[in-house]
């Protein structure tokens, strides 16, 4: 494991063979699949390959002399191997309805005296129950164990396919009861999923949570109780105190009250609403008719899950949709959003009650319905409703000609106009328009990393310019000296007299002339009336200090989308890997370093990870990010598929700690602050990382660290199930095989901030074994060294390392932890803050001179150092059809 200390420590990563991530990093990448053990050397430069990686399912089948009885289980035989499962860890934390799941796949082999079951160094795929009999375990040829009845083995395979530590033979005649790693996997997500979706159902069949975001309602899910009831048990009695909230999922429940029935509820009803609420007492008796399940959340739960009443939350969250439905409002900021959120008062009414009265000023007050309706003449405004919004806008000078009058009991939010200015910073009109133009300037790929409070203060900058039909905005070969933006109307494009494209309303050109002193490449002419934001290159760069302004020209480099491979010099190799190479590169023509990955086909066929290309190029064309390695471009040829990235001086992270020692907080938190930005820009593109780790995280020559090495990122769609990352940093829902999401990457920043802080990983630093490392984790007993470099940080990493994923919180509200307060978001992001550790940059002037002298080719170079490889891919890749233009987008 990689701690500070000096000293070796070992880290041990593994995949799941389904699934095939591959990397992609600048760094080196991986060797052999799927569990390795990397000696660490302290002061020196970590083993090339350490990335996580797939290995394969391998056709050879363990007990190949077994004879396999099925048969049904008797309910002794069924108690008997549901105790023995319910022991171990891998099993405690499962209900009862996945025991029984896992026990239906169990099948039961019969083996006689002296034979194998699994020999050592060979892919593990069962797990073993002794039922009768007894077996050997031999390690190195020497006996080590004997295994008799109710004793287990081969545990580890449930997770992947490592190779077997020991050989096991029966010594008489014995019988196993045997779980494949397939049907173990299959019977858990297939159980977990109809539960998920069940439970999902539960919270679109309440109205109270209609509001919610999907991250709420994940954290409802995760607080979901099941109960089972007998045929009259009383479920809730009449004057109890409420504090549950009931879903039925079977069965039928009859409600009395003083003894009489008062009505009867089935599947898919709820009661105890009013619990949740507004901490009431039960108004009615509820007994079960028959068997019932039930599905319950509780009040106390809900409060310190969501950190608030949950009546406020609700109310915050209908006050969000409300804002998101007003034409007017929707173009606001999250904060602007916010601060009007925050300054409205809430106000009850009763039925009949005016809310307005005929002759107020229509833009004096904007209102939002939170509950009920009000009616207005012979209109009806229901939930989620704004009024006042658009009269504000336009600076209505109108009175209302009726009255506001509340249908029923209805609760409302009222803002009135000053404080809704106030709050937003000026009239909702012109703030609607300048973040208008926020929001295209945030689509420009060369300003899109810019810190908000910049691209702000460019808004404030632009000036209107007006163009009649035909009139140039500027011709091929000026001087550069604006970009623009359409406001209204149509552009046409022109190359050499040639008309390229025509642009409309909100698209953008010559944003490059506000960094290169280049001359216009094409000519734009309005076509009809065309009105034009434009921002001037003498207004952006007084704008813009010195160092945004070297960043964004480096952005600029990594836009070259007319690089050809032809271009390149090989420099130098970075990294062997099992899938392919990676060059440091120097394209001769623009005099840009730059990372090139080699992949060969021949590889791609042998190891069908044709998928897993295509997705990991999807994922980094989606990803732009300062703090993240960006991809340039892809290639293709006859022989391989090519990645050219970004070049990344510096060292990794892990070694970066290595020269550090333990870090105090305020290295601590600069680090995690830019994880968590690197993170938010994921998570909103629901990207899930999954190998968090200090060696796929590189700090650059100004000391900020940039996230590399994307092969084991996945788009999530809904939860996933791979068991895939290094263990000692994997949330345990990956380990237990239940389900996960997005949070698996918050727990693997907690354990990165535990490491900083303490010098070691908080579950399993001794171990090397990688089963014990996952009951460690399953275990979480979180402890802290004495010699903790800083204490401020532990309830945020307690946060992290919360059990239940719902509960760690997402990456974009940790950032308003009471541990962030000081830090400046936007200066973080525009690279302004002093890191702690600036690493030497290596100078590659002379190699290059020397390479630039050489005879060999481009093409020379990367055939040299895949002849020095030993891969053989004779009989891998035979009677393997790649899939139909697999390749046609590299």
């Amino acid at each position: 494991m990689g701690c500070i200390s000096n000293k070796s420590k070992s880290r041990l990563e593994t995949t799941k063979p389904t699934e095939k991530p591959i990397s992609n990093i600048v760094t080196p990448l991986y060797e052999n699949p799927p569990i390795k053990h990397i000696e660490r050397k302290p002061n020196k430069h970590k083993n090339p390959n350490t990335d996580a990686i797939p290995g394969k399912e391998k056709s050879v089948q363990e007990a190949q002399t077994a004879e396999i009885l099925l048969k049904e289980k008797t309910p002794k035989e069924y108690e008997q191997i549901s105790k023995s499962l319910s022991a171990h860890f891998l099993f405690n934390s499962l209900s009862d309805e996945n025991i029984k799941a896992v026990v239906d796949e169990i099948k039961l082999y019969i083996l006689g005296p002296k034979e194998v079951v699994f020999t050592q160094g060979s892919p593990g795929m069962n797990f073993y129950i002794v039922a009768l009999g007894r077996c050997e375990v031999i390690v190195n040829g020497k006996t080590k164990k004997l295994l008799s009845k109710g004793e287990q083995f081969g545990e580890l395979a449930l997770l992947h396919d490592s190779p077997r530590t020991a050989t096991v033979v029966t010594v008489e005649k014995t019988m196993l009861w045997v779980l494949s790693r397939e049907a173990f996997r299959n019977a858990i997500q297939s159980i977990n999923n109809k539960k998920h979706e069940e439970n999902k159902q539960f919270i679109a069949n309440i109205p109270i949570f209609h509001s919610f975001s999907p991250a709420q309602k994940d954290i409802l899910l995760s607080m979901i109780v099941t109960h089972d009831f007998n045929d009259g048990q009383k479920i809730v009695s009449e004057g109890d105190p409420g504090d549950l909230l009931y879903f039925i999922k079977k069965g039928t429940v009859i409600c009395t009250k003083s003894g009489q029935e008062i009505r009867k509820l089935w599947p898919g009803d709820f009661f105890g609403e009013q619990a949740l609420l507004y901490d009431t007492t039960r108004t009615a008796t509820v007994t079960a008719m028959g068997k019932v399940t039930l599905l319950s959340l509780g009040r106390d739960d809900l409060t310190v899950a969501l950190g608030s009443h949950l009546q406020h939350i609700i109310y915050r969250n209908s006050q969000r949709i409300a804002i998101e439905k007003s034409s007017v409002l929707k173009v606001l900021t999250k904060t602007q959003v916010e601060g009007i959120i925050d300054t409205m008062e809430i106000a009850c009414y009763k039925t009949g009650q005016s809310v307005l009265g005929r002759g107020a000023p229509k833009s004096q007050k904007m209102l939002i319905v939170l509950k009920g309706s009000l009616k207005f003449g012979n209109r009806t405004i229901g939930l989620y409703s704004c009024i006042g919004d658009e009269e504000i806008q336009r600076n209505s000078t109108e009175n209302w000609e009726d009255n506001w009058i509340a249908e029923t009991d209805s609760d409302i939010a009222i803002l009135v106009k000053e404080d809704l200015e106030r709050v937003i910073g000026g009239h909702l009109g012109k703030v609607a328009s300048q973040n208008e133009v926020l929001s295209v300037l945030r689509r420009v790929q060369l300003l899109r990393s810019l810190p908000m409070l910049k691209l702000e203060n460019l808004v404030c900058a632009l000036k209107i310019y007006e163009y009649n039909d035909g009139q140039t905005i500027f011709q091929e070969g000026d001087i550069g000296d604006a970009f623009y933006i359409v406001k209204e109307g149509q552009v046409e494009i022109f190359k050499a007299e040639v008309s390229i494209r025509i642009i409309t309303r909100h698209d953008f050109f010559g944003e490059r002339s506000i960094i290169q002193n280049e001359n216009r490449t094409a000519t734009v002419i309005a076509r009809g009336k065309a009105v034009c934001w434009s921002l001037s290159k003498k207004d952006f760069l007084s704008l813009i200090d010195e160092g945004i302004r070297k960043q964004l020209t480096k952005r600029m480099e990594l836009q070259n989308d007319q690089c050809q491979l032809s271009d390149l010099v090989v420099v130098k190799l970075l990294g062997r890997g099992m899938f392919g190479n990676v060059f440091l590169t120097y394209n001769t023509q623009t005099k840009v370093f730059y990372a090139l990955k080699t992949v060969q086909r021949n590889k791609i066929s042998a190891f069908d990870i044709y998928d897993n290309l295509v997705l990991e190029r999807k994922i980094l064309l989606q990803v732009d990010h300062p703090l993240i390695i960006k991809l340039v471009k892809t290639f293709k040829d006859d022989r391989r598929v090519y990645f050219l990235m970004e070049f990344v001086q510096g060292m990794d992270l892990f070694d970066a700690l290595r020269e550090l020692g333990l870090l105090n907080n305020e290295s601590s938190r600069f680090y995690i602050a830019c994880l968590m930005l690197i993170f938010e820009h994921l998570h909103e593109r629901s990207i899930i990382y999954r190998d968090l780790k200090p060696e796929n995280v590189m700090v650059d020559p100004e000391g900020y660290p940039k996230l590399i090495d994307f092969g084991t990122a996945k788009i999530l769609k809904q939860r996933t199930f791979t068991m895939v990352g290094t263990p000692h940093y994997m949330a345990p829902e990956i380990i237990k095989g239940t389900g996960y999401n997005l949070s698996a990457d918050v727990w693997s920043i907690g354990i990165m901030l535990y490491e900083f802080v303490c010098g070691c990983v908080p579950f399993g630093e001794e171990e090397e074994d990688t089963f014990k490392i996952y009951g460690k984790i399953l275990e979480r007993n979180l402890k802290y060294p004495n010699y903790m470099s800083s204490t401020r940080c532990k309830p945020i990493i307690e946060k992290m390392l919360d059990t239940n994923p719902a509960m760690r919180g997402t990456v974009e509200s940790l950032k308003d932890h009471p541990w962030f307060i000081g830090i400046s978001w936007d200066a973080l992001l525009g690279k302004q803050l002093k890191p702690p550790y600036v690493p030497k940059a290596e100078n590659f002037v002379s190699s290059l001179q020397k390479i630039l002298k050489g005879s060999k080719s481009f093409a020379e170079v990367i055939q040299h150092y895949e002849d020095e490889e030993s891969f053989n891919d004779s009989g891998k890749s035979l009677n393997k059809i790649p899939p139909s233009n697999w390749d046609e987008e590299f």
